[in-house]
């Protein structure tokens, strides 16, 4: 299990790899995410999971502040399931202002 914790890292994992399953999440894994991690290393060569709170799915700031994280619980859930990659980005990989920044 390798943990990317920003673009340059996303892109360097997965240059050579082809056939990756992706479950994106906000954490707080559950048994949704599990049955989907299930599938995807079913149907894909390696599997990627994302964990990103998004801020803009949030009506009230203080919803977002309150979203529950345990990064610690997320990590071992996804280490048992022998998840390949699990990206971890900070909002500046997300929501970059520059334009027409693609990732590979």
């Amino acid at each position: 299990m390798k943990i990317l914790l920003n673009n340059f890292d996303l892109n360097e994992a997965l240059k050579k790899d082809h056939n990756i399953g992706f479950v994106p999440t906000m954490g707080s894994i559950h048994e949704g995410h599990v049955s989907l991690v299930k599938r995807s290393k079913k149907e894909s060569k390696k599997t990627l999971v994302s964990i990103f709170i998004n801020p803009k799915q949030f009506n009230n700031k203080k919803d977002y502040k309150n979203y529950p994280k345990n990064i610690k619980k997320d990590l071992r859930i996804l280490k048992r399931l022998k998840v390949d990659f699990i990206y971890i980005p900070q909002i500046i990989d997300v929501f970059n202002k520059e334009k027409n920044k693609d990732i590979d």
